[in-house]
């Protein structure tokens, strides 16, 4: 999840994200056929885009989803493990049986991508080298790459933050991740509503904006780096007034970068106004996840209840520790 810096990070700017405590599990174990990788989701859900029901006989429906999410998803398992193989043994191929549980839907901007690259390439080093433990930072180094392919372009930010984990600072260019010790964890509210537009729609039209306004543009994502500097120095204080009113800021430049969605205007005004600190869009916008900072764990719990209201689904009430993890059975 992306506290701050979204689209900054993606021209080199640092940002500022986290680890939720909410998990993606991921089952991996040999497949027979070395020409097979075989795919079960379970409890992933997918938006519905249309459903049609004949007059006459009500059992008969026809139902339109967006099958775009999961033919993404497999994408990204299918270039993780490729990555993975070509790096550890080239031309040696495993059949993989995977079940992927996600307890959020793929493409709301919560880094479920980025979670299911990070644990297909732990995974298959896991497989391929028989150990616990792996290398980190070659782990989220290959599922950055994955990101790359898929999506045409990514910054280093989801991915290495999911398998570090934790609050971090993150230095795209090096690529470096900074973990950031605060005092005292922040109240807060994550949640997401329905992403009208692709990641890669949203970048793309943001870069065509650059082209067009390179002064203008490079501005806003100049501040935005500012911004983040800025927040960084509050966490690590503990001055949560000054936070709440960076994510507010945050925002606005956002929006002026128009990824900030109708839904989003609606929620976060709603919740600044009934007593948030800061609200702000988080990730790639065109709806999809947002975050509130309330002043205490009540104010969280109020909020939640207010975004509720509002249509969104929440994710967590706080920010989580623990990065990837391997378990052999």
């Amino acid at each position: 999840m992306t506290l701050l810096g979204e689209y900054a990070v993606v021209f080199g700017k640092p940002a500022i994200a986290s680890t939720l405590p909410v998990y993606m599990i991921i089952r991996v174990s040999e497949c027979s056929d070395k020409s097979s990788i075989r795919v079960k989701l379970n409890g992933i859900s997918v938006p519905i885009i249309s459903v049609s029901i004949n007059r006459d006989d009500s059992k008969y429906m026809r139902v339109s989803v967006n099958e775009g999410e999961v033919e993404k998803m497999l994408q990204y398992i299918i270039k993780a493990i490729y990555l993975c193989e070509n790096e550890l043994r080239p031309g040696t191929l495993m059949g993989f049986d995977i079940e992927i549980q996600s307890p959020v839907p793929p493409g709301v901007g919560l880094g479920t991508s980025a979670a299911t690259s990070v644990g297909l390439v732990a995974a298959c080093f896991a497989m391929y080298m028989n150990e616990k433990r792996v290398d980190k930072d070659l782990v989220a180094k290959i599922a950055w790459r994955t990101e790359q392919i898929v999506q045409g372009a990514a910054s280093p930010m989801d991915t290495y933050t999911i398998t570090f984990g934790g609050l971090r600072y993150i230095e795209p260019l090096t690529p470096r991740t900074e973990p950031l010790l605060i005092p005292k964890k922040p109240s807060l509210v994550i949640g997401y509503t329905l992403k009208r537009f692709t990641t890669a729609d949203l970048v793309s039209s943001v870069k065509k904006k650059m082209a067009l306004m390179p002064a203008v543009i490079s501005k806003i994502i100049e501040t935005i780096g500012v911004v983040v500097e800025e927040a960084k120095k509050s966490l690590l204080s503990g001055d949560i007034q000054s936070l709440g009113t960076l994510m507010n800021l945050n925002h606005g430049l956002l929006d002026s970068l128009g990824v900030v969605s109708n839904e989003h205007h609606l929620i976060v005004n709603t919740l600044r106004n009934s007593g948030a600190l800061g609200a702000k869009t988080s990730g790639a916008g065109g709806g999809g996840a947002f975050i509130a900072l309330a002043k205490s764990d009540a104010d969280a719990m109020m909020l939640s209840r207010v975004s509720e209201a509002l249509g969104a689904k929440i994710v967590s009430l706080e920010l989580g520790s623990s990065g990837v993890e391997i378990t052999h059975v």
